[in-house]
């Protein structure tokens, strides 16, 4: 919320008592409002003027006592709250082709839509909450598919947190905001960029050797049970090297832990699809406790940015399986940020079965169809591991708030363990997002 314009006359000046009495009357009621409707104040003050109701030396008294009065009132946490939202309106096509001749697609029409607020208690704390379209079963995206004839959708807490900042620490704890917007720096290929941890999160920002570096670690809640609780330990180290006004290299080096990974159950329906191995149960067989290693380098030096990223990462616990290590290398040409303004860019991306946990892996990054397993007519799609293939995404910025996106995903499966996946899969997606 913004603050309160507050326009107060001085009887000081010499107007008549009719004159005084109309001023004072449509200034005070436009003194309650917010600063959105006070900008009308301006417009009734010059009116004023105009019509030789006021002189330009008497308005101008007046807007300096409304600004000095509004400077030296202190403000309240409530004028710190701050909105944002976010509408995304997308067109998605999923190609496979399953044998010669048999070719499975599906066309769906989606949309996202997320708004929060975060109030700043001026206290070193914060509080923030966001609500998301999408489903409580899915903690990787926030897509809602329009399937069934105009049905209302339903809204979930996509966030609810709390954070406390002071002398480089900060403390978070709650359902709290996207890795990629909290320090860290993970490539999407391990957690996708729609999920919320839910826990605590503990960062540091310091300076050593004149390298600015940061120190997170974090806690995640993966599944509670009356018998074994499981959870997820990260953290990570990142800083960043400017070897030029140009030139910027930023970096990234930690670990994650999942522990009492036999209880956490595979994402898809079929118990197959999703890549990882898996027990007669359906839990996953793997144990989970990769390192990763991140590196973006961006030079500037161009008409539009030009950056180089690579992501590794290997898991020393897998279970019986020579199937531990990914990775991935990406390049993107320019940066939407203004209007007018473009980008391009190109991944590859390889995660072999036991790498990471497919539950939190990219969930637009998938080889596998409900009919590998089932005999179904293939219109599923499941993100997961052991996958390779390219990322094709651009974007356009149209105007300040409003922008294009494309992209398209080749991939196939690593390994072929189920009949039909070794067929490559197209998706496509276009996208019109809209910030408020």
């Amino acid at each position: 919320m913004r603050g309160k314009t507050n326009i107060k006359l001085n009887l000081n000046i010499k107007l008549p008592k009719l004159t005084v009495a109309f001023t004072v009357a449509i200034l005070a009621g436009l003194a309650l409002v917010e600063t959105a409707e006070a900008q009308s104040s301006e417009s009734l003050l010059k009116k004023l003027v105009e019509k030789g109701i006021l002189t330009e030396a008497e308005a101008g008294e007046l807007r300096n006592e409304a600004n000095a009065e509004n400077a030296a009132k202190p403000k309240s946490w409530v004028d710190s709250i701050t909105f944002k939202g976010d509408l995304r309106l997308r067109y998605e096509m999923k190609h496979q082709e399953w044998a010669a001749g048999s070719q499975s697609r599906r066309n769906r029409f989606r949309y996202r839509f997320r708004y929060g607020a975060l109030a700043d208690l001026q206290n070193d704390m914060k509080v923030g909450f966001r609500i998301a379209t999408g489903s409580t079963s899915n903690p990787i995206s926030t897509n809602q598919t329009l399937d069934d004839a105009g049905h209302n959708d339903s809204l979930n807490i996509d966030q609810a947190y709390a954070q406390w900042s002071r002398d480089g620490f900060t403390i978070m704890g709650g359902k709290m905001p996207n890795h990629t917007k909290t320090g860290w720096m993970i490539s999407s290929a391990l957690i996708d960029t729609d999920y919320t941890p839910e826990g605590a999160e503990l960062h540091y920002d310091l300076d050593a050797g004149g390298l600015p570096l940061s120190l997170h670690g974090g806690w995640h809640s993966i599944t509670e049970s009356s018998h074994a609780d499981d959870g997820m330990l990260i953290g990570q180290l990142t800083g960043e090297h400017q070897f030029s006004n140009n030139t910027v290299l930023k970096f990234g080096l930690g670990g994650s832990w999942l522990f009492n990974a036999g209880q956490t159950k595979s994402s898809s329906a079929d118990g197959v699809s999703a890549g990882n191995s898996e027990t007669s149960g359906n839990k996953i067989a793997s144990n989970f406790n990769p390192y990763f290693v991140d590196a973006a380098l961006t030079y500037k030096g161009w008409a539009r940015p030009l950056k180089f990223s690579a992501m590794y990462l290997n898991n020393p616990a897998a279970a019986a399986s020579s199937e531990d290590t990914g990775y991935s290398l990406g390049i993107k040409y320019g940066s939407a940020k203004k209007p007018g303004e473009w980008e391009i860019g190109y991944e590859w991306r390889h995660l072999e079965q036991d790498s990471t946990s497919h539950g939190l892996s990219d969930s637009d990054f998938g080889a596998f169809g409900v009919r590998n397993v089932t005999g179904s007519d293939g219109n599923k799609y499941y993100n997961g591991t052991n996958v390779e293939g390219s990322l094709i995404k651009g974007r356009y910025q149209l105007y300040d708030n409003v922008k294009l996106g494309f992209g398209w995903g080749i991939t196939e499966a690593i390994k072929n363990d189920v009949s039909g996946t070794d067929k490559t899969t197209h998706r496509f997606s276009f996208d019109v997002i809209f910030s408020f």
